[in-house]
């Protein structure tokens, strides 16, 4: 299942009474002990969490659902561990709720940090970091008779295909024979490039691509570029000049490079416009306490959180109100539940329809407490103000 499937599937689950387990694993065990550490982990993780919810007073149900989750993920893991399923992936992330009748799998190339997180809900934080940052880009090398098509993410080769055309080389008759034979030999470059052209933007349309690269001669590019439609064009972020003859490997860290820039500006860029539209009482909210209140109105559009952000704050059970303050519900008047507030704000912001953007380094974000936010003028459901 692709990561914005297993997201959407997510954010659709129902609610049931039963808790729903998050359990996100580093599975890139380098060596022999790393394992052992990893069960002896979740072994006390487990052990606390089942131990806090019974003495909580929880049903025999509930706690006999905790248990079967609990003993579904450990011997999916158990597998892993000894390489018979899962052992391509650095990161695993377990979602499950045995009393409500799910359970999900995903794999990454990319690793996780070891989590478990037992709620209402599925816990999305780093799935969200991980599409953010690994979001997938199209690489196009081209020259006159061949090409090479890949997608890409920072995790490595998610798909590729090739295409090669026999374009006649050089001729050395001359006069008008040489012209028509120039002209024969154009006619054939053109061609080959409607064709890759056309396959381009098919991938291009299936994938709901959003970043494009293309690498080749600049000239050769100029002529390629004139068979893309407007679409496509707007995506490419980048061309790098190069022939096809460099290797795989080299060709696809340039981009990356290039990828990983692309997105800081952007991040860069979507600060300011939200700081700007702050400043007069537009489309944005910065710091905590105004994001809080677009993030409780189901207003944002995108949450731009400091991967450094944390802070403990409350959430309401029952209307879901976050506070940057403990205490007591203003609308429900229920006792609010202690919570990371950089967890609970990306869980609110995916329900609600918005996206993540997970910043690295940006002083400006860091100057309003990690927080801040593109923000819609209309709400998406019924909401609670801000705490």
């Amino acid at each position: 299942m692709k990561l914005d499937e297993l997201v959407h599937k997510l954010k659709r689950h129902p609610h049931t009474r039963f808790p729903f387990v998050t359990q996100y694993v580093n599975a890139h065990w380098t060596e022999e002990f790393r394992k052992k550490q990893t069960v002896l982990f979740f072994k006390n993780q487990w052990n606390d969490t089942i131990d806090r919810i019974r003495n909580g007073g929880a049903p025999n149900d509930v706690v006999r659902s905790l248990e079967d989750d609990r003993a579904r993920i450990e011997e999916r893991l158990r597998d892993a561990m000894r390489g018979t399923i899962d052992s391509e992936y650095k990161g695993l992330a377990f979602f499950a709720c045995s009393g409500g009748g799910f359970f999900q799998v995903f794999g990454s190339h990319v690793e996780f940090e070891d989590q478990i997180v037992v709620d209402r809900r599925p816990h999305l934080k780093q799935l969200a970091r991980l599409a953010d940052e690994y979001e997938a880009v199209m690489l196009i090398m081209i020259d006159s008779s061949r090409a090479r098509v890949y997608e890409l993410k920072l995790a490595g080769v998610d798909d590729y295909f090739s295409m090669t055309d026999d374009v006649p080389g050089r001729h050395k008759v001359g006069g008008w024979s040489q012209m028509r034979f120039q002209r024969h030999v154009q006619d054939h470059r053109d061609r080959h490039h409607k064709a890759v052209a056309r396959a381009v933007v098919k991938l291009f349309d299936s994938r709901n691509m959003k970043n494009v690269v293309i690498a080749g001669q600049n000239d050769v590019i100029a002529e390629f570029a004139r068979f893309l439609p407007r679409r496509v064009l707007d995506k490419v972020f980048a061309t790098i000049n190069l022939d096809m003859i460099e290797p795989e490997e080299t060709v696809i860290m340039k981009v990356l490079e290039h990828l990983h820039e692309h997105e800081r500006a952007t991040e860069s860029r979507g600060v300011r416009q939200a700081v700007e539209q702050a400043a007069i009482g537009g489309r944005g909210a910065v710091g905590l306490l105004a994001t809080l209140r677009a993030v409780n109105e189901r207003l944002v559009q995108v949450l731009y959180l400091s991967e450094r952000f944390a802070r403990e704050g409350g959430r309401c059970p029952n209307c879901r109100l976050l506070s940057a303050r403990p205490g007591q519900c203003p609308y429900c008047s229920d006792e609010l539940v202690t919570v990371e507030l950089g967890e609970a704000m990306v869980d609110a912001v995916i329900e609600a329809g918005g996206e993540i953007n997970m910043v690295e380094e940006n002083d400006e974000l860091g100057s309003f407490e990690g927080v801040a936010a593109a923000t819609r003028s209309e709400k998406r459901a019924p909401s609670a103000r801000a705490g």
